[in-house]
């Protein structure tokens, strides 16, 4: 047997005396004790090795412990009969993504998919195994069927085009069960590689380009058992065979049987293949098509095809962020944020690396196994005054050296607190005589504080407080030498002040003398201002006199 071995980017034949390295039977997708490849989809014990039936699950589509599973995809038409998935002619495997088209319409029978579906394992080596299958609604006439692996996520959109590109290293299984007398199923495996203009022959061999876009990995028998080793094979229920007909676990019609839920001859498809051996690299893969073709050449037209999603590797992160806490110097808030890592695909994650964009921290938590969960924390200041979304993101390989291409984010909003300032200010008075070189004259005198009552309880500091008098100048001091200027109050803290005037006459009210004073500030974290007045009367004569 030939094979290609494509890992970290670099093809390297595995041909010759080298595949006693490729370890015969431990890496073979058939008789495996994992998955049934015998051309039906009945579950033959109720243990492992499991088959279609199994993960269907009377339509649960959740059994047989698979790593990633597509579920039984139905392609049945709409309800005015027609199928709402085909291509549009012209169509070819060759073509980038972007050249594809679909629409509502009909294949011809034999080509008309009811249901396809895909599942992933991994044996007992820690290799990547995908079974992939698909039934048809006619038996009659040649089964050419492709099964793409899509790294990149692809997307059926509504105005027929579809959404999405081919990357290199996309995988391409031909299964070509020809009817014709003498006629031998075949099996292919190629990957998209955009450095193949053409193929280097008419025959090319293991490793050269078989196509344009297209560099072929595997050539040969198709049927399961065909080789004891086989990393990749294909086998379907053969007329005549132990299988012919078989029953069908979901909802079936074919147009060549009377009996519902029954596969007649030939009628349903089903494979496997061994990604780490064949294929190499980190077999993270996004989407998956099952197509029909109109014969086995690589400019064959497509007609058929379903496609679904079918992430092999997949890591998601979760993000919180606190309300944030004004930090020590008042000048910004200080957030604590959190989260969780967890790898929700098929294999072990490498080299995750969790990076908080907001903070500029990262967090390195190493290898996560399949289903396996890591926490993350930290805390970072920000001086935005305003709430803002704070960005997180992940990032792992799928092999010890390999690329960082398993990615997710997440973000959360990170309010700063509501904070109130509060400033209070007292006053009081008193009036006297004293002699001026104009004779005898009234003057009152004022005193009193002003203090930071903020009542938060992370102690809060007021700047920029001043005290003004609408009568006379404010001081700091008794003998009122300093003027009160502006100062800060920390949180319960008061500054006393003083002052004095000469008064020009008295209130209306009678023989009283009457000033305000007022305090501002504002909190220093946010500069909301605060203010706060006071009044005093002082009567000409105070009691007693």
């Amino acid at each position: 047997m030939k094979m290609l071995n494509l890992k970290q980017g670099a093809l390297s034949l595995c041909i010759g005396a080298v595949i006693s390295l490729c370890s015969p039977h431990a890496y073979a997708v058939h008789d495996n004790g994992i998955f049934e490849l015998e051309g039906n989809a009945v579950q033959d014990a109720m243990a492992a090795p499991y088959d279609w039936e199994t993960l269907y699950n009377g339509g649960l589509n959740n059994g047989g412990n698979a790593n990633a599973f597509t579920g039984i995809v139905n392609d049945e038409p709409n309800a005015s009969g027609v199928d709402d998935s085909i291509f549009t002619g012209g169509r070819k495997d060759i073509q980038d993504i972007s050249d594809w088209g679909h629409k509502s319409g009909s294949s011809p029978d034999k080509d008309e998919i009811t249901n396809a579906y895909a599942a992933a394992y991994n044996n007992a080596a820690g290799d990547t195994i995908v079974y992939f299958g698909a039934d048809r609604i006619s038996n009659k006439g040649d089964a050419f069927m492709g099964f793409w692996f899509f790294k990149k996520h692809i997307e059926a959109n509504p105005d027929g085009s579809f959404m999405g590109e081919h990357t290199n290293g996309d995988v391409l299984v031909l299964t070509n069960f020809p009817q014709a007398n003498n006629a031998s199923p075949e099996i292919r495996v190629d990957v998209w590689d955009d450095t193949c203009g053409k193929a280097a022959n008419n025959n090319p061999s293991v490793g050269e380009c078989d196509a344009k876009n297209l560099r072929l990995l595997y050539k040969g028998a198709a049927i399961c058992g065909s080789e004891s080793d086989d990393l990749v094979c294909a086998i379907t229920n053969d007329e005549g065979g132990a299988y012919d007909p078989t029953n069908s676990p979901w909802p079936y019609q074919s147009k060549n049987h009377p009996d519902p839920n029954v596969f007649p001859y030939e009628s349903i498809f089903e494979g496997g293949i061994n990604l780490t051996q064949l294929v190499g690299g980190d077999n993270c893969f996004s989407s998956f098509m099952a197509e029909t073709r109109s014969s086995s050449e690589f400019t064959a037209t497509l007609k058929d095809w379903v496609l679904r999603d079918f992430e092999l590797c997949s890591i998601d992160i979760t993000k919180q962020c606190g309300q944030g806490q004004v930090n020590e110097a008042e000048d910004g808030y200080v957030y604590e944020y959190s989260g969780v890592v967890t790898n929700d695909g098929s294999g072990t994650l490498y080299n995750v690396l969790v990076t908080d964009l907001e903070a500029g921290q990262t967090h390195a938590l190493g290898t996560l196994a399949k289903g396996e969960t890591a926490n993350y924390s930290g805390t970072f200041e920000s001086t935005s005054p305003e709430g803002f979304i704070n960005m997180v993101e992940v990032s792992a390989s799928a092999t010890p050296a390999g690329a960082s291409t398993v990615t997710d984010t997440a973000s959360s909003e990170c309010d700063p607190p509501s904070l109130s300032g509060e400033i209070s200010v007292s006053k009081v008075c008193e009036s006297n005589f004293v002699e001026t070189n104009a004779g005898v004259i009234a003057k009152v005198s004022f005193s009193g504080q002003v203090c930071n009552i903020t009542t938060e309880a992370q102690p809060l500091t007021l700047a920029n407080v001043s005290v003004t008098d609408d009568k006379g100048d404010v001081y700091a001091d008794s003998e009122m030498t300093i003027p009160f200027g502006t100062v800060e109050l920390e949180q319960d803290e008061c500054k006393p002040y003083y002052g004095s005037y000469i008064p020009t006459a008295f209130e209306e009210s009678g023989q009283i003398f009457k000033d305000t004073v007022l305090a501002t500030g504002e909190l220093k974290v946010t500069g909301d201002p605060v203010q706060d007045t006071a009044f005093a009367t002082c009567p000409i004569c105070p009691e007693g006199e």
